[in-house]
Formats: structure tokens, C-alpha cells, sequence
């Protein structure tokens, strides 16, 4: 027997796997962070990608908001910010013409504790702060529909601005390919309406096709959502598996994104010479509050295991499945053709959630067993969205040994929330 390490939440845990099997274990590359994140961020500032300065687009009298990405990112947008109201100071901008705006997307409200963690005190204090209200009609405004269809509701504040501001991190996505750009838009401070179309097309689209690409049609959609709100700006940070910085990009909305998704590859893109018989996979906070963050985590599982495989998730989802959105708790993971039939009746009305239970239910319904270790989700609860459930990491790796013999092929995807597998 050969013990490997892995990791639940912060927790460490030790596992023995008969020394047959082929066991390859997948990490996101060892960067070297920056020496000095705060001077490089000045630099990429004052050179931006595809733009003018900030200091040369605005002007005295513009109405500014910054759409800062949430708390289950680890974007230390409280380094970024202060650089940026730097820029802004230039030209004298009055602080109430000035609005600092949590793009939740979907996700819950932020608490006071985390927007002050995530802007830092001063700024909290000395600017308004605010959290998108996604579900509230009153809140948004309507700016028609895009080439493909697409209604595009927003936040009434950002569209009341001169100008857009971004501020995000840049992660392999299962929905739009890459986080970061357009994205701090389209979810971050769309309505219901506008967010369920993005996703339900990533929905027809296997995982495999989007994760890890740029130019596709889900992250097109965002990115005509987001000019036409009028992101004129972003700063992207690429950050390494211990949430340092290693690369930050600024300017246009697009070609700045462009080069950070090239450093996001640096980082995240793992070469894995085989399909699995079983997938270990660690999910890490912050991205294991609840099931919908942690099923990052079984995207990139299922690129790696193979048809018919076992996927055994470890997440400890303290806040349970989604409490914004509680279809997945009803229904569960499904597959495709199952989940348009809810939609076109009319039983499930939250495309975002439709998208979701697609996701998942496209791997652990359709290609492999999933077997979860989990702290806030329950066995029956687990088992009632389509999950087998084991109390320990042990027996779940035994159940698994039992289905496939003591000579599989093994693969540990340690930040498995992030990491972009490819298989060669």
C-alpha cells in the first residue's frame, strides 16, 4: 500500500492506495508569485492592454462604478482598489460620483464582514458599497436583447454610469471557458432573465468544449452583454494554487483577458496522460461553501474519468446545497433531455438553476458514479440529488476499489475547483 495526502476544506487527510494501481496525482504548476504585486499593478496601470490609461478616459464630472467580484474569490480586490481610486483622483471625481458594486451574480448577499474584507475598511467606510439584487426587477434596467436573443436586464447603477470599472480573477470555467473579463457583467450584475440565457446555452454545450477556451459561444454572449452595459475597463488578477498573485492584466475588456487567460493556462493547465478509473478530488475553500461551488470540482473530474468511471468528491459545503436556489435540492442533477422537459412545462423556471443541474447531472448521471464526502450535505440529501455518500474517504475508496479492482488507474486532482485537465 502507497498513503497519499489530500485535502478536506483545510483539513488533512492521509489515504492508503494499493501499490497495483496506476496513481498519478494532479496539481496546479508551482509558480513563482509576484515579488511585489502592488508594483506591478502600477505598471500594468499606466500600460494597459488595448486602452487608454484611466486617467485618460475619465473626466470631472463622470458618474464611476467599480464592479468588484465576490466572496468566493480570492481576488484581493483590497490591493486593487486603491490603486484604481488613485487614477480616478487625478481628475478630481467627487467620492458620491464614485460606486462600489458586489457582483454577486446568483450568489447570496455579501455580510458587512465580507465586503470589508474583500474592500478593506477604509474604502468601506469612505465609499458607497453595494450589493447586486439579481432577483429584484426594480433594480435592474432593460437594454433590449442581443444578436442571439439574449434579454439584457442590468443593475441600474451600473448602467447610470459614465463609466465601468472590472475587478476579478481569472479561473478555468465550465460556463464561460475563463472567469474574469466580461464575467464581472454577465452574471455579476445581470437580472435572473439575463443570467439564465448565458447558461442554459452552456447547457447544450458539453463541458469538455467550454472549460479552458476563450473564443466560444457562451463567453461571446457575455462579452456583447458586457458592452453594451459599457465595461470599458477591467483589472484581472491570475492568482497560484495558494491564492498569491502571479500575473495581472489590465484595459480592454477583451484583449486584456485574453493575455490573463494565457497566464491562467501557465497555472491551471495539467497534462494527464490517461482516462481514470477513479478521480480523487479535492475542493478547496473558498470554493467549497456549498454544493454549487464545489461542482467546480466535478467538471474538471469528469474531463479526466472515464465512461462508466467513480468520482469521489470531497467537499465540505458548510452552507449545504444552494439556498438561492432550491430546484437543485428538489429535483437534483439530471440529465439533459430531462431537465428541457422541466423547463418547457414550466416546473423549473430558473434557467441558471436548469444550467446547473445539467452540469452536474451530465457527469454523475450519465458517465460516472459520484461518491461524496461532505460535512453540510447529509446522506439522504446527498442520495436525493444523485450522489452515493460515504462517511469517510476510506470507505469511499474502497467502494470504489470494489467496482474497478486493486490495478486501476488512479488520478488525485488536488484544487480540483480550478484545475484544467487535459488529456493527452
Amino acid at each position: 500500500m502507497v498513503r497519499y495526502r489530500v485535502l478536506f476544506g483545510e483539513e488533512e487527510l492521509w489515504t492508503y492506495l494499493p501499490s497495483g494501481c496506476e496513481v498519478l496525482e494532479a496539481f496546479p504548476k508551482r509558480v513563482e508569485p509576484l515579488s511585489d504585486p502592488e508594483n506591478e499593478l502600477k505598471k500594468v496601470l499606466e500600460n494597459p492592454i488595448g486602452s487608454k490609461r484611466l486617467s485618460e478616459i475619465i473626466s470631472r464630472n463622470m458618474k464611476v462604478a467599480i464592479l468588484v467580484d465576490d466572496y468566493t474569490r480570492p481576488t484581493p480586490a483590497y490591493k486593487i482598489l486603491p490603486k484604481i481610486l488613485e487614477e480616478l483622483e487625478t481628475k478630481d471625481i467627487p467620492d458620491e460620483n464614485i460606486k462600489i458594486i458586489i457582483a454577486l451574480g446568483t450568489h447570496r448577499p455579501a455580510t458587512d464582514r465580507e465586503i470589508r474584507k474583500k474592500v478593506g475598511d477604509k474604502i468601506f467606510l469612505k465609499y458607497e458599497v453595494l450589493n447586486h439584487d439579481w432577483r429584484n426587477r426594480d433594480a435592474l434596467k432593460y437594454l433590449g436583447e442581443t444578436k442571439r436573443g439574449t434579454p439584457i436586464w442590468v443593475n441600474k447603477e451600473v448602467v447610470n454610469s459614465d463609466l465601468v470599472i472590472g475587478i476579478g480573477s481569472i479561473f478555468p470555467h465550465r460556463v464561460a471557458g475563463f472567469s474574469g473579463g466580461g464575467k464581472i457583467v454577465q452574471p455579476g450584475v445581470c437580472g435572473e432573465e439575463t443570467t439564465g440565457y448565458t447558461h442554459w446555452l452552456s447547457a447544450q454545450i458539453p463541458g469538455e468544449r467550454l472549460l479552458g477556451t476563450e473564443v466560444n459561444p457562451v463567453s461571446t454572449e457575455i462579452q456583447e452583454v458586457a458592452r453594451r452595459v459599457g465595461l470599458e475597463f477591467i483589472v484581472n488578477c491570475i492568482m497560484d494554487m495558494r491564492h498569491k498573485v502571479y500575473r495581472i492584466v489590465a484595459g480592454d475588456p477583451i484583449k486584456a483577458w485574453r493575455r490573463g487567460c494565457h497566464f491562467s493556462r501557465e497555472v491551471y493547465e495539467v497534462k494527464i496522460p490517461f482516462k481514470a478509473d477513479i478521480v480523487i478530488a479535492e475542493c478547496r475553500p473558498p470554493s467549497d461553501m456549498d454544493m454549487w461551488q464545489a461542482a467546480r470540482a466535478i467538471y474538471a473530474s469528469g474531463v479526466v474519468v472515464k465512461q462508466g468511471g467513480t468520482i469521489i468528491l470531497l467537499a465540505k459545503c458548510p452552507k449545504g446545497i444552494s439556498k438561492e436556489h432550491p430546484e437543485v435540492s428538489m429535483i437534483g442533477y439530471q440529465k439533459l433531455s430531462y431537465v428541457k422537459q422541466l423547463v418547457r412545462n414550466g416546473i423549473v423556471k430558473d434557467l441558471v438553476a436548469a444550467a446547473h443541474m445539467v452540469h452536474v447531472g451530465s457527469v454523475i448521471r450519465e458517465k460516472a458514479k459520484c461518491i461524496l464526502i461532505s460535512e453540510g450535505i447529509k446522506r439522504k440529501e446527498a442520495e436525493k440529488i444523485g450522489f452515493k455518500y460515504q462517511e469517510s474517504l476510506e470507505q469511499a475508496i474502497n467502494e470504489a476499489l470494489a467496482r474497478h479492482g486493486k490495478h486501476s488507474r488512479i488520478v488525485i486532482l488536488h484544487e480540483a475547483q480550478h484545475i484544467l485537465p487535459k488529456i493527452c
